[in-house]
């Protein structure tokens, strides 16, 4: 009899709301799954290539003014930050702006991506790497940051050492002008070597300006590598090496010469 009357409790329909309470104490774990898989990809993108693309642009600007022959070279020197500034806005315009690589982002497979649209889980992320580029803001702010600051800077440095504000005693709002830009460049220094660190540990924003636009440099195609030939460069190192020794030995052998002309 107690058999029978087990048989009979197990084979009792279950309550109604059953569902309701198995949904309830299944839904925590389904709300963990589901935020756990809202995860940012991690990626690694080479700190050295984003110094070497940094590096292969400022030398594209200096090279670019070295050939400047038309221009005198006085007055190449007094209108030298113009004349970067224009270099450097050029390469913006026609990069930057129209979502496309620096030079030397492209020789490093690098590209900007917005880091606050940069896409978390979907179809569409297979890589880590996608998401769009700069917004409008982003790039105007670049502009004016990037090319416009250090215009700015330069100018102001020359032309307050030209006056020397440092030296006016004076003249105490020039003197107040100078301890003011030199606070502000210690400040910016220091702020440049702590984002430096965060860079170091964390491969992200190799400037400020990047990190406060939240522009990341990710790789333009994820199957292919930096296009740079060491070859070129140890060509470049080797004669450096030589027109430097050169010139030394053309030093020594002319001061060697009069020295024994005059003994």
């Amino acid at each position: 009899m107690p058999q029978v009357e087990s048989a009979t409790a197990s084979e009792r329909p279950p309550p109604q709301d059953a569902w309701v309470v198995e949904l309830r104490s299944l839904l925590p774990q389904w709300e963990s799954l589901r935020d756990s898989s809202k995860v940012i990809i991690p990626i690694s993108i080479s700190r050295v290539n984003q110094f070497d693309a940094a590096r292969l642009d400022v030398g594209h600007v200096e090279r670019a003014a070295s050939q400047s022959v038309l221009l005198d070279e006085g007055l190449l020197f007094q209108y030298e930050p113009e004349l970067d500034a224009f270099l450097e806005f050029l390469i913006w315009r026609f990069s930057i702006w129209v979502d496309k690589p620096t030079p030397g982002n492209a020789l490093m497979n690098l590209r900007y991506r917005d880091e606050r649209a940069a896409p978390i889980t979907g179809k569409e992320v297979r890589t880590g790497l996608e998401g769009p580029g700069l917004s409008v803001s982003q790039k105007i702010f670049y502009c004016i940051s990037f090319v416009g600051g250090q215009y700015i800077w330069s100018r102001l440095q020359s032309f307050s050492a030209f006056r020397r504000w440092g030296d006016s005693e004076q003249r105490p709002l020039a003197r107040r002008a100078w301890a003011l830009m030199q606070n502000a460049e210690v400040l910016y220094r220091a702020a440049s070597f702590f984002n430096l660190l965060l860079f170091l540990y964390g491969g992200r924003y190799k400037t400020i300006v990047e990190r406060i636009l939240k522009a990341r440099l990710v790789y333009g195609s994820p199957n292919m590598n930096r296009a740079v030939s060491f070859e070129y460069m140890n060509r470049q190192l080797v004669w450096n090496e030589f027109s430097v020794s050169l010139g030394v030995s053309e030093i020594v052998h002319k001061y060697i010469g009069v020295g024994f002309w005059y003994n």
